[in-house]
Order: structure tokens, then sequence, then C-alpha cells
């Protein structure tokens, strides 16, 4: 079924209207009720202040040996039920039950009457709050009306002489209430009829415009047009968002493309930059120190034998790493060109990664520290020669710049190897860049290429490497996709 603007409107106004006839309908039998109820609890004071000016001037005209609701209970209860036109019943003040009397012209107090019962044997709420010195009220719905329990204590000159309990016929200012209610059912009934019938009439006209509009935008779908619509319906104004849509798309498409290439350009035009600047800044420290020692050395006049094996191991050690940056930066080429492919294999990653520490426990020892294994290893579709190159680089900055009197810790589960090592805590500004190349701290001979190579080749074999410093605690997690075989091979 096409949900059409005419019908969302109509079913939309039906909705609405129901929503705000309820609620309306519901605020007013929600006032009337409280009205009703401030009536009666106005209505309930009066009678408690009636009543009680009543029993004052009973008293002092009635002298009563003991109590005055035992010896007169029966007259006063006779008297307050002519005045009052309601039922009275009377309590002693132990809770006993000392006389009752209803109202001849009251059929329904009459028909309700229940024959009393002392307090303690009765259920009845108002009753029980009187004897707990309050003044309370109950109301009780019956077939034929609506009746309203009032009690409360009577005391004179500050003495508690017993309970007074009144049943009144409120039937019909409830029934003026529904009354009321109907009516307005009624009213809104006859106004939803009318706004349904004009909004009619609104939509019709509403629509045909769009459907005209909608046929014209399909003729011009191949301009120029970048503001985009949202297809949310299956009405009319959904095609012509489809008609915008298309005359969008093609100008999106270029777009995107225009800007993917634009991208791209920047981004290895960044890249080659840094690159360049970091390399360039990188080698020129080690030439300098070499470059220095050599012109204090070459001098004519110079003749320093201490100084000489000095500058000769200063140069040989900025040589070597020279040399080392040399190879890194070989090797970041190699594993960055897509040109050398080696050939994989499946290859258990247990005895490779053993290997590898097997082969840097002396270095470990330097450090003061061990290297532990935890886990069973796992098997990875890959080059040997570049799997070795990955944990090399990993394991060999852990035990570089791991805490002395510290385990390193190598953790295998299903795919993965976690290199565990604590360390002094890493700046956020090396953290954060790690993977990135010539990032290292200096001065600990490092050319900051171990990771960027890492990375590069851990992505060759479709996996990922992280990183993450917790409080002095390095982790390097090195995840592999994991490897099935193939048949019987």
């Amino acid at each position: 079924m096409k949900w059409t603007i005419r019908k969302k409107f109509l079913i939309g106004y039906f909705i609405l209207f129901t929503l705000a006839a309820f609620f309306v309908q519901q605020i007013m039998k929600d006032s009337l009720e409280a009205n009703s109820q401030a009536l009666i609890e106005s209505d309930m004071a009066k009678l408690q202040h009636t009543t009680r000016e009543y029993s004052k001037q009973f008293v002092q005209i009635h002298s009563a040996q003991n109590n005055l609701i035992t010896e007169y209970g029966s007259r006063i209860a006779q008297e307050l039920s002519k005045l009052q036109k309601q039922s009275v019943a009377l309590y002693g003040p132990d809770g006993s039950f000392i006389y009752e009397t209803v109202p001849v012209d009251q059929p329904l107090l009459i028909e309700n009457q229940v024959y009393q019962t002392n307090s303690q044997e009765a259920d009845y709420p108002e009753l029980k709050a009187a004897f707990a010195n309050q003044a309370s009220f109950t109301q009780q719905d019956t077939d034929k009306g609506t009746l309203i329990y009032f009690a409360y204590p009577l005391y004179i000159q500050d003495e508690f002489i017993g309970v007074l309990r009144f049943t009144a016929d409120y039937t019909d200012l409830f029934e003026r209430n529904e009354s009321v209610v109907r009516s307005f059912t009624v009213l809104i009934i006859s106004l939803f009829i009318g706004v349904f019938l004009i909004s009619f009439v609104i939509t019709t006209q509403i629509t045909k415009p769009l459907t005209r509009l909608t046929k014209a935008t399909k003729q011009v779908a191949e301009r120029n047009y970048h503001t985009k619509v949202r297809v949310n319906s299956k009405d009319e104004l959904a095609e012509l968002a489809v008609s915008f849509n298309e005359m969008q798309h093609h100008i999106e498409q270029h777009i995107e493309r225009v800007e993917e290439e634009k991208d791209k350009v920047l981004l290895l035009e960044k890249t080659r930059t840094s690159f360049f600047n970091n390399v360039t800044h990188e080698l020129k420290t080690p030439l300098a120190t070499i470059s220095g020692y050599a012109q204090i050395i070459g001098e004519p006049n110079f003749n320093d034998p201490d100084f000489l094996h000095k500058a000769t191991e200063k140069i040989r050690m900025e040589s070597e790493r020279m040399n080392r940056m040399v190879i890194d930066l070989i090797e970041l080429s190699k594993s960055e060109s897509d040109i050398v492919r080696r050939e994989q294999k499946p290859i258990h990653i247990l005895p490779l990664v053993s290997s590898i520490c097997e082969d840097l426990s002396i270095k470990a020892k330097q450090q003061q520290t061990a290297i532990n294994i935890e886990g069973k290893g796992f098997i990875v579709l890959g080059n040997q020669d570049e799997l070795r190159q990955i944990f090399i680089n990993v394991m060999d900055n852990a035990v570089k710049y791991s805490s002395p009197g510290t385990p390193i810790v190598v953790k295998f589960s299903e795919t993965a190897v976690t290199v565990r090592n604590a360390c002094q805590p890493v700046p956020e500004k090396i953290a954060t860049h790690v993977f990135e190349p010539f990032i290292h701290t200096k001065g600990l001979g490092s050319s900051g290429l171990g990771l960027t190579i890492s990375k590069q080749l851990t992505e060759r074999h479709g996996g990922t490497i992280s990183f993450e410093d917790q409080g002095g605690i390095v982790d390097v997690s090195i995840v592999f996709p994991q490897w099935q075989q193939d048949g019987n091979k």
C-alpha cells in the first residue's frame, strides 16, 4: 500500500486529535475529581466544626456523671442526624459501639447501613484513624451512588469523649461530574468530524502540485544540484527526493574521486617531506660528530694519545650507527615495495620466537632481566625471514628499554603474540607515534625504524600490531590472520 501524503495527513490528524482529546478529557476528569475532593474536604471540615460546637453546647446544658457519649449517645446521634441529614454513629473512648441512627428520608443510607460493632472488630480506615487521633474520610462507590464516611475524635475540655462517625450521600455531586464529561465527549467528537473533513479537503489540494513537481524534477535529474534529500517514506515527497538524489549522485561521485586523489597527493607529499627531513636530521648528527673528531685529530700539532683513542672509538660507534641506519632504511624501502614478494609457507611461530629469545638472552642478562615464554604457539602463513625480522625488532626494543630486575613476558594466544616489559613510562608524544619512522628516545643508539619495519611487515602478512603503555607496563601485540590447512597439504 502506497502511503500518500493525504493518507498521512488524515491519519496524523486522527492520531493527534485523538491523543489531544484523550489528554484534555483526562485533565478534565482529574480537575473534576480534584474539585470534588476539595469540596468534600471542605464539607467535612465544616461538619467537624459544627458537630464539635454542638457537643460543647450540649455539655453546658446537660451534665454527665461519667461519659457524655455513654449517657446521652442516642440523643446526640439523633439530633446530629436530623441537623446534618446523615447517618451518625457514636463510639466510646474504649472503642465500644454506642449508638447509630440513619435518616428515614435517605434511602441509599438505609440500604447500605451496616450494623455496627466495636471499633476493634470493624475494618473501617476512617474509624481506625479517628482512634489514632486523626480525622479522615473514605469514599465508597455502590451500584446506586457514592457514599462518604467521615470520622473524627471528639474532645471536650481536652478530654477524649469518644469518636463520631458520619455517613453522607454524595451521589448527586459525582453524577454531575459524569454529566459534564459526557457532554464534553460529545463536543470533542463533533469537533473531530469537522477537523477531519477540513483536513481531507486541504490535503487533497496539497498533493496535486507536489505530484506535478515530482514529474518536473525527473526531467532535470542530470543537472548540477548539490542539495541532498533523504528518503524516509514512500509518498510523493519520497519520489521527489529520489529525483534530487539522482542528480546529486553523479556530482558526488566526481567530487569524491577528486578529493581522494587530492588527499593521496597531499599525504604522499607530506610523508616524503617528513621522511626526508627526518633522514637528514638523523644522518646529520653522526656525520657532524665524525667530522668534528676528524678535524681535531687531523691538526698538525695534535699529540694526545688519550683523546685519539676516545675519538677513534667515537668515530667507530657513530659509523656503526650510520651503518645500522642505512640497513634499516633499505629494509624499510623493501617492506614498502610491492615488487619484491618473498615465498610464503606455513610457519610455526613458537620455535621461531623461542630461537630469537635464546639469541637475545645474553643481551637480556646484561640488562639484568630474563625472557619468559607463556602459552602455545600457532601456525602463520608467511615468510620466515620477514617474520623473524618482525619479532627481532620488537624483542630487541623490549630488552633495550626494560627496567632491570623485571622479566620480559612473551605470551601466545590463539592468533596473537604479546610482548610485555616494564620500563619507564613512555611519553605520550612518542607512544602515539611509535610506529612512525625515527620515533625513538634519543641517546640509546636506536635509529627509530625498528617498529616501523615491523608494522610494514606485519601488515604485509595481513596482521595488525598495536602498542599500549599502562603506567610503565608496555604491551606490544601482534595479531595474525588464522591459518587453516587446505586438504592434505
